[in-house]
C-alpha cells in the first residue's frame, strides 16, 4: 500500500465515525493527555488546533490556557515552513492555509526548544511512532530537530500495524488514543 492509497483509507475511517461518537473519544483523549504526568510537567505546550474530523483539541487547549501554561498554536508560513505561536485565547485565533485556525503573525513567536510538549495530529498512526498526515509535511519539518516530548492523537480506529513512511518522516514519542496511552520508543 501507498501513502495516497493509506491516507484515503485512514481518512475514510475518521470521516465515517459519527460526531457524537467523535466527540466522545476525543475528550477522553483529552482526559487522558491532560492527566498524564508530561502534560502536568510541561511549562509550555503547543498543539494542534482541530478541524474537521480530527481528534478535537478545544478542550486540550482549554485545559492548557486555565492551568497557565504557555500555550502555542502551529502557523503555517510561506507555505512550507510552521511556526509556533503564543495564544492567550482561542479568540485570537481565524481560518487559516487550508481553512485550519491560526493566530495571527502578529502574535509572539516562541521557539520549539521552548516548547515542553508538542500535540501532533494525523490521520493514523502506528505503535512504532510513525504517522501519516495530509501529505504537506509540515510537522515533519517541524519535528526534525525537536527535542522536548511529542505526542500524537489518534483514534483507536486509525492505530494501524505500520504506516506507510518516506525518508522525511518524523515519529512521535508517543500515542494517545481514546483508551490508552503508548510509548513508541523514540
Amino acid at each position: 500500500m501507498d501513502k495516497i492509497k493509506q491516507r484515503k483509507i485512514l481518512k475514510s475511517v475518521r470521516d465515517g465515525m459519527s460526531e457524537s461518537e467523535r466527540v466522545e473519544k476525543s475528550a477522553a483523549v483529552s482526559r487522558l493527555l491532560t492527566d498524564w504526568e508530561i502534560y502536568k510537567k510541561a511549562a509550555a505546550v503547543m498543539t494542534y488546533v482541530s478541524f474537521g474530523s480530527e481528534v478535537k483539541t478545544d478542550a486540550v487547549l482549554e485545559k492548557i490556557l486555565r492551568d497557565g501554561k504557555i500555550a502555542a498554536v502551529p502557523l503555517c508560513e510561506g507555505g512550507t515552513e510552521m511556526t509556533a505561536r503564543v495564544i492567550r485565547s482561542r479568540s485570537e485565533l481565524s481560518p487559516g492555509a487550508y481553512g485550519v485556525p491560526e493566530p495571527p503573525e502578529s502574535s509572539p513567536l516562541i521557539l520549539k526548544k521552548d516548547i515542553d510538549l508538542i500535540v501532533v495530529p494525523g490521520l493514523g498512526f502506528d505503535k512504532s511512532g510513525y504517522r501519516i498526515g495530509y501529505g504537506k509535511g509540515y510537522y515533519d519539518r517541524y519535528l526534525k530537530d525537536y527535542r522536548g516530548a511529542a505526542v500524537g492523537l489518534c483514534f483507536g480506529a486509525c492505530l494501524v500495524a505500520k504506516i506507510c513512511r518516506g525518508p522525511r518522516d518524523r515519529k512521535v514519542g508517543f500515542i494517545i488514543t481514546e483508551s490508552e496511552i503508548i510509548k513508541t520508543g523514540n
